[in-house]
């Protein structure tokens, strides 16, 4: 009866450790899901003109001349989407985007198929409340050029900030002129959706996602020849018809390479 009993404990331990897990599984009993990396590579652009230099003249392709003398931005909740239309939220993770810098994290992703990235411009509500010292992304608040004002609070912070000289001239003579849009507030968070492009995550590897942003775009229906129009510089100036107009061309401004 032992050596029966015996026999039976060593078959049942061989059919045990001969089993292989469907999903190995961290300490805490979590599936562990293969992940790949995704790289966002983001060029400022003047139409078909890349920007490399601040305060440099290019000209759009009406022969309309515009600089840059700032230009930087917000990129918060990436999301991917899979083929069948579900998403998938990058955690935890910001871009600040400024003229010099072209590569960026977006994040580390399931491996799988996708079809498209859709992300917004700004700082969620709850972001946009905090003090710089507050947030896990603090060094990333502390851009005092992204404030409304002297501080970062109450006000909230500058989603986008651009600045620069643009000739407002019917007859493009070159008559250069400042403007200034510093765009932030709540309901200034705009989502951006790209165009449908299939591609995919491979496990430990880095894709990478090659978008312009065409600050031209911006300047798309408004009147330029009145100086009003070249100016958003506080929360309030937000609120206007004219920031409103600048912000619903946000989405337009991001194409892929």
């Amino acid at each position: 009866m032992k050596k029966i009993i015996a026999y039976i404990l060593t078959l049942s331990l061989c059919i045990s450790a001969c089993k292989k897990p469907k999903n190995e599984e961290d300490n805490n009993n979590n599936t562990i899901v293969p992940k790949g990396t995704l790289m966002f590579h983001l060029h400022t652009y003047i139409d078909d003109n890349e920007v490399d230099l601040y305060n440099a003249s290019y000209a759009n392709n009406d022969g309309r001349n515009i600089s840059l003398s700032i230009a930087q931005l917000y990129i918060s909740e990436i999301e991917l989407i899979k083929l069948d239309g579900s998403t998938y939220l990058i955690p935890n993770n910001k871009i600040f985007k400024v003229l010099e810098e072209e590569t960026f994290l977006a994040g580390d992703v399931p491996v799988g198929n996708y079809k498209g990235i859709r992300f917004k411009v700004g700082l969620n509500s709850s972001e946009n409340a905090l003090n710089p010292g507050a947030s896990s992304d603090s060094a990333m608040l502390k851009h005092s050029e992204m404030w409304m004002n002297n501080t970062a609070q109450p006000d909230g912070y500058v989603f986008m900030n651009v600045q620069g000289t643009i000739d407002t001239t019917s007859d493009l003579s070159g008559s250069m002129i400042p403007f200034t849009y510093k765009m932030g507030g709540n309901s200034n968070y705009k989502q951006v959706t790209m165009p449908e492009q299939n591609f995919s995550i491979m496990e430990a590897q880095t894709q990478y996602a090659h978008m312009k942003i065409n600050y031209n775009k911006l300047f798309h229906g408004i009147q330029l020849n009145q100086l009003s129009n070249l100016l958003v510089q506080n929360l309030s100036d937000n609120s206007s018809a004219l920031a409103l107009k600048i912000v619903n061309n946000i989405p337009t401004m991001f194409e892929y390479e």
